[in-house]
């Protein structure tokens, strides 16, 4: 652990202060984030209108698809907000 706390921490600290750099080299560092934290890293890209925003979606999607088996109308309503939230092309 560095003086500045585990990877962990400072992925939320950079979350925290909507710093995309420092929260991916931070996610890089953890390796496998959480749902709910690639969630949050993926509302991130989309804030800040990344070229990362649509493949983040979609890699979150499958993972919540194999990780929680939700309903179809859960997915469905998931991926209508992803496309909603998605930075014009």
């Amino acid at each position: 652990m560095t003086s500045q706390g585990t990877a962990h921490g400072r992925f939320a600290r950079a979350l925290a202060r909507r710093d995309l750099v420092q929260a991916e080299l931070a996610a890089l560092e953890l390796g496998r984030l959480s749902l709910d934290d690639a969630l949050q890293l993926v509302h991130l890209y989309a804030e800040r209108r990344s070229p990362k925003y649509e493949r983040a979606a979609l890699r979150w999607l499958e993972r919540y698809l194999v990780e929680t088996g939700p309903t179809l109308g859960d997915v469905a309503a998931i991926a209508a907000l992803f496309v909603e939230r998605a930075p014009p092309t």
